[in-house]
C-alpha cells in the first residue's frame, strides 16, 4: 500500500540526491531508508530508481510518484497547519458562510442559544462570499451552508430552515 511516507522519501531523495541526505531529512538512518525502498518497490513490483554510480536516478514509475508527492503532500502540509493554527487554543470553530443576507439578524438569533450552550465553539459567520459554497463544503473550508438554493448531492444534507412563500416572507 503507498503511503505518505513514501511520497515524503521520494521527494526528499529528489530534493537532496542521495539517501543519506533524505535519511538525515527525515530522521531515519540511511538502513532503514534503504529497506524502506526495497519494501515499496516490492509492493508496486517495480524500481523507483535506477542507480548510476553513486547517483540515483528515477524511473518513469519514481517520476509518477514524485509528481504525486508535489501533489499531495503540500495539500497535507496544508490541512495539518490550518488544523493545529484553527484548534491551537483548544477553541473549537464553526466555520459558516451565508448566502442569504436578509437572514443575516434571524441568523445571529439561531447562534446565539448554540454558542450559550457551547461557548467554547468559535463560530465565524460571512454573509458574503465570492466562491461556491457547495465546493467549500466539499473541501471542508466550511461546515455549514445557509442557501436558498439547496441541491441535492450525494454527501449533502438539505435542513429547511424556513419557508418562502410569494408574497408573505419568512415563517
Amino acid at each position: 500500500m503507498l503511503e505518505r511516507a513514501h511520497l515524503m522519501l521520494v521527494r526528499e531523495v529528489e530534493r537532496h540526491g542521495s539517501l543519506t541526505a533524505a535519511a538525515d531529512v527525515l530522521n531515519l538512518t540511511q538502513s532503514a531508508l534503504s529497506h524502506t525502498v526495497k519494501k515499496l518497490e516490492s509492493q508496486l513490483g517495480t524500481s523507483v530508481w535506477t542507480c548510476e554510480g553513486r547517483s540515483m536516478r528515477l524511473t518513469q514509475a519514481g517520476q509518477y510518484l514524485l509528481g504525486l508527492a508535489n501533489r499531495l503532500l503540500p495539500q497535507f502540509e496544508h490541512a495539518e497547519a490550518r488544523i493545529r493554527r484553527q484548534y491551537a487554543d483548544g477553541t473549537r470553530r464553526l466555520a459558516h458562510r451565508h448566502g442569504v443576507s436578509s437572514g443575516y439578524q434571524w441568523l445571529l438569533k439561531v447562534v446565539a442559544p448554540y454558542l450559550a450552550r457551547w461557548p467554547d465553539v468559535d463560530v465565524d459567520v460571512k454573509q458574503r462570499f465570492q466562491f461556491g459554497g457547495i465546493g467549500a463544503l466539499f473541501g471542508y473550508d466550511i461546515d455549514v451552508l445557509v442557501t436558498p438554493d439547496p441541491l441535492k448531492k450525494a454527501g449533502l444534507r438539505f435542513v429547511p430552515m424556513f419557508d418562502y412563500e410569494q408574497g408573505a416572507g419568512r415563517r
